[in-house]
């Protein structure tokens, strides 16, 4: 295989690349590792699942302290973008002094039980079979309501919280249609076709981003007036001297990877329901564990062995995106090859959740593969790790279990056609709706018989 003057073997041509996630979607991220290598040069990208290189990359704060162009540009073209995830520098720690308190263990374990009562009180409105559409859909509006409550400070019942949640809701939709997003992987024909779209999207998106100043403008005048509940982001962005807009731009931006949790939701409910042993197990489970109380919180997780099993092999299987970018701070020699410093990078996350050298049987749902850890360090990174790793995670695991509980505990689940795939592009979602029938249960305590994991 030829090399290039760094001495990395090439990667596919941006058609080829494109070729093979269409014509195989998710699986296209490992079949480019194993053709051209755990590393390559893509477009002048290293992209990489070499666990070497991901360690590197995520524990030396040499190559954290200033972000990817990747995060830039995403910053500079998508409105309302700018924020936490993408930021670097003072700005990065501004900005996480003022949000950080409301992501601490105590804090989040401290919201379990109101977390519970407001998942609780939406599936109060749905109907006793409930039909969906789309699975993915129903559950963001079921944890927008968790989103607002939690993050915001806010109630969800009331007109003008319910306004922000829709108003979030409606410009990620937007952001994430087919014929409009450009997350693909590499600068391509299809993105140059798909142009006049985005262009007119931009302008629906400016007008929410206007809705949005003014809606949160209006909720932390009422804040400031008393009206907060708890620790929350909108109220610490306000004593941090961050003007409407600023906060605006924060809270939609903290909405987004939020919205992730949405969609690894989707994949775990979708997985279940093609496994109803799997899901009667971790309904006994939470019955057993949970008692009385009804609910889980973070103390119960080390009892909770076989949920927590399942939501790391969900994890695995569907991490919140295919990729995430990286800048070498300092230049790394690995096997004889010097990687420059400034060089940007890709850490393929789909790719190293599923290469056959790091796991066993790695396109199959097998969540008792957790009754041990990887014996690859760095092969399982679904929050990352080190300097800038996922703060959210402790109340996006925490979010996870209470959601699968108070709707395993309430409904079967049955989707329709469990062939979906994923769609082609960078940040995963369902090819196309997910759609079923959720059936309201009797509360009988069914027992637990042989080992029911990977039924």
């Amino acid at each position: 295989m030829k090399t290039n003057r760094l001495g990395i073997p090439p990667g596919p041509t941006v058609a080829e690349a494109r070729h093979l996630l269409e014509q195989h979607q998710e699986k296209a991220w490992l079949m480019m590792a194993q053709t051209y290598g755990k590393n390559f040069l893509y477009q002048g990208n290293l992209v990489t699942c070499d666990p070497r290189l991901v360690e590197a990359l995520l524990m030396d704060r040499t190559h954290t302290q200033r972000r990817s162009s990747v995060y830039k540009y995403a910053s500079w073209m998508i409105p309302m973008a700018p924020g936490l995830l993408f930021m670097d520098g003072d700005a990065w720690e501004k900005r996480l002094r003022a949000v950080m308190p409301v992501f601490t263990k105590a804090n989040v374990d401290s919201y379990a039980e109101c977390m519970h009562q407001q998942i609780e009180q939406h599936l109060a409105h749905w109907q006793e079979n409930q039909l969906f559409e789309d699975l993915y859909t129903l559950l963001v509006n079921l944890n927008s309501s968790l989103f607002l409550k939690v993050g915001c400070g806010l109630n969800p019942n009331e007109a003008g919280a319910r306004q922000l949640g829709r108003t979030l809701i409606d410009f990620k939709f937007h952001y994430m249609n087919t014929q409009s997003r450009l997350d693909d992987f590499g600068i391509g024909k299809q993105q140059l076709t798909r142009l006049p779209r985005f262009l007119q999207a931009q302008w629906h998106r400016v007008r929410k981003k206007r809705q949005l100043y003014t809606q949160i403008d209006a909720l932390l005048n009422q804040q400031q007036k008393g009206d907060a509940r708890g620790l929350n982001w909108m109220s610490r962005l306000r004593e941090a001297d961050f003007s409407a807009s600023e906060t605006a731009d924060e809270v939609n931006h903290l909405y987004g990877a939020y919205n992730a949790l949405d969609y690894v939701l989707t994949g775990a409910l979708y997985e279940l329901s093609k496994r109803p042993v799997l899901a009667e197990t971790l309904r006994t489970e939470f019955r057993t564990v949970l008692g009385e109380r009804g609910y889980p919180t973070r103390d119960d997780f080390r009892l909770l062995t076989h949920t927590l099993q399942f939501m790391k092999e969900v994890l695995r299987i569907y991490p919140a995106t295919m990729a995430v970018a990286r800048r070498f701070g300092e230049s790394m020699t690995v096997d004889g090859i010097t990687i420059p410093k400034g060089q940007e990078t890709l850490i393929l996350l789909h790719a190293l959740h599923h290469h056959p050298d790091f796991w066993e049987r790695p396109d199959h749902f097998e969540p008792s593969r957790w009754q041990s850890e990887p014996t690859v360090s760095y092969t399982y990174v679904p929050f990352l790790t080190g300097p800038r790793k996922c703060i959210g995670q402790h109340l996006a695991e925490l979010n996870f279990v209470i959601v699968l509980n108070a709707l395993l505990q309430t409904y079967s689940i049955e989707v329709f056609d469990t062939t979906i795939r994923l769609a082609p592009f960078m940040i995963p979602r369902f090819e196309r709706k997910v759609a079923g029938i959720l059936r309201r249960r009797k509360r009988e305590a069914p027992t637990l018989s042989g080992n029911e994991l990977n039924a």
